[in-house]
């Protein structure tokens, strides 16, 4: 392999190899037949099937070149619309969850909570590898909008944001989509990294996030950069081709973020995922928010995405004793996503 690398802030270890990749080479451009058309019939989640949904609960239609906000309760149901909120058909949490107490050893609690199905374009092939920078944007400002409302709720203790994209990373739909689910409690990746944000702003005065900012940023793990973000091979990812999406500076809220910033994160994002998808020939992936909990507000870190292509699988040594196997060192990732990324920018801001 190479190196045993342990994670910036915890224990984890990871065997990762340091092998060198060949220079990346530009792939000429697949035809997909599939992309000349929009929408599948049998898909639930396409234009033209709302009926066979619940009813949406946000709405963001484009009218006169202006962006409205609806719901189904406005006007059942809402058509033409550009992003889409609706309640899971398989939640996994429930606002009106059974008695459910129990102490330990085998502790249990009613699991309470909102499920919600967001999905980010009526395109059914179109996703976050391959949407406009602007139907990212309409995606983001709509999910700001959506968490800060479900913070508004009783027993949300934290508002969970991911993307299960494609069949192996665990979809529920083929059509695109981002799932978002409360929970009456901090999960413990989250917890774990606030309290290390914590105990290092305690000891050492400096966010440890910042910290992995200011070595990455620029150096040979380094996938891509814009103006307020920057996207890097974690120094011990667990996965292969796993990425982080950091803002620069030091920040603890998503809802927070300035039309600009989030201008500039359609863009990291696009860019980052769009070269992912063409260097690696398109593979499922999984996508998490970390950010902090609005309600913990003495438990603060810096929030980021992290990306996971599902180019390997789990054996026993990750699963039983927690030592991780990565084939493709953090070094050769930001070679290769690096130059699709910049090719994918350089696609959308119209540079030769």
């Amino acid at each position: 392999m190479g190196e045993l690398r342990r994670d910036y802030f915890t224990n984890k270890i990871v065997l990762t190899s340091t092998k060198k990749n060949e220079s990346p080479k530009p792939r000429e451009e697949k035809t997909h037949t599939s992309i000349q058309k929009s929408i599948e019939p049998k898909c639930i989640l396409c234009p033209g099937n709302e009926e066979k949904t619940k009813s949406a609960v946000m709405v963001l239609i484009q009218k006169e070149g202006a962006l409205i906000k609806m719901s189904d309760e406005d006007y059942a149901p809402v058509k033409d619309w550009i992003v889409r909120v609706i309640p899971s058909e398989e939640p996994v949490v429930s606002p009106t969850p059974g008695p459910a107490y129990s102490d330990q050893p085998l502790y249990s609690e009613p699991a309470h909570g909102h499920h919600y199905i967001m999905v980010v374009s009526p395109n059914h092939y179109e996703d976050f590898t391959n949407m406009s920078t602007e139907q990212m944007i309409n995606v983001l400002t709509s999910l700001q909008d959506k968490i800060r409302g479900l913070y508004n709720q009783k027993k949300v203790s934290y508002v969970a944001v991911i993307m299960n994209n494609g069949e192996e990373a665990g979809a529920k739909y083929t059509h695109p989509h981002l799932e978002i689910i409360t929970l009456p409690c901090l999960p413990p990746n989250i917890e774990q990294e606030a309290l290390d944000a914590q105990r290092s702003m305690n000891d050492l005065g400096i966010c440890p996030m910042c910290t992995v900012v200011n070595i990455e940023v620029g150096g040979p793990r380094q996938i891509l950069a814009t103006e307020n973000f920057a996207a890097i091979a974690p120094w011990a990812s667990s996965q292969s081709y796993e990425f982080w999406i950091i803002p620069k500076t030091h920040k603890t809220s998503f809802l927070k973020a300035t039309q600009k910033e989030i201008s500039d994160l359609a863009l990291i994002l696009r860019c980052t995922l769009g070269g992912m998808s063409k260097g690696l020939d398109a593979p499922a992936f999984n996508l998490a928010f970390h950010f902090s909990s609005e309600k913990k507000t003495t438990r603060q870190l810096h929030w980021h995405i992290e990306i996971y292509p599902q180019k390997n699988k789990l054996g026993a040594l990750e699963k039983g004793m927690g030592v991780y196997i990565n084939q493709v060192g953090p070094e050769q990732v930001a070679e290769k996503l690096g130059a699709y990324s910049r090719q994918e920018l350089a696609q959308i801001i119209g540079v030769k």
